[in-house]
């Protein structure tokens, strides 16, 4: 016999226990906090080791790849036809093995792809500015940076290196911000565990 059980999100009461649930997830604040420290630990040594950095991006999009053809051939089910997605999913996974294979290899591709979409990028906005500099407000910096954009792409094509230790510097940045943010946000559950 199936009774009416009442909606809990997250597995949250919205009764009595509240108080208790809320003080027992706050509890974990000092988790948190470790998982930010790690982070930002992270970070720092990227950003004081950008070759490791650059190894950890070419790491980053292996894995990203594998993760993407797995994904293909698990949700492949939900197609009508579905030998597509499990060659999509194969061709993935296998182009996330070689990219680990050949991390240099990766990171060329990874900044030709970064060179082209800013080009492409760049050309749709400044092309956006153009048809509609009657009505946009300052459309003069947008194609300002539209063509900004195609340029920089254009060097990142003509320099990858460039681009990779840029990309690199950005993961140790980002990790960073996000270490910290973690952190913070740790110590906001504390103070909400207190009181």
């Amino acid at each position: 016999m199936v009774t009416n059980q009442p909606y809990r999100p997250f597995g949250l009461s919205t009764g009595e226990g509240l108080g208790e649930t809320v003080r027992r997830v706050t509890g974990r604040w000092w988790l948190v906090t470790l998982l930010g420290v790690a982070v930002t630990v992270l970070a720092v040594c990227l950003l004081v080791n950008l070759a490791t950095a650059v190894g950890v991006l070419a790491v980053l999009v292996a894995i990203a790849l594998i993760v993407d053809g797995i994904n293909e051939l698990v949700t492949a089910d939900r197609q009508r036809e579905r030998w597509p997605a499990y060659v999509l999913g194969a061709v993935w996974i296998v182009i996330g093995v070689l990219a680990l294979a050949w991390p240099g290899l990766t990171l060329l591709a990874l900044a030709t792809l970064v060179g082209i979409g800013l080009i492409i990028g760049g050309v749709m906005q400044t092309s956006m500015a153009i048809t509609m500099r009657r009505t946009l407000p300052m459309w003069g910096l947008w194609l300002g940076l539209g063509v900004l954009t195609v340029l920089v792409g254009i060097l990142a094509l003509v320099w990858p290196g460039l681009t990779i230790l840029t990309l690199a510097i950005w993961l140790g940045v980002n990790l960073l911000f996000r270490g910290i943010g973690t952190i913070w946000f740790s110590l906001l559950l504390r103070r909400a565990h207190v009181s």
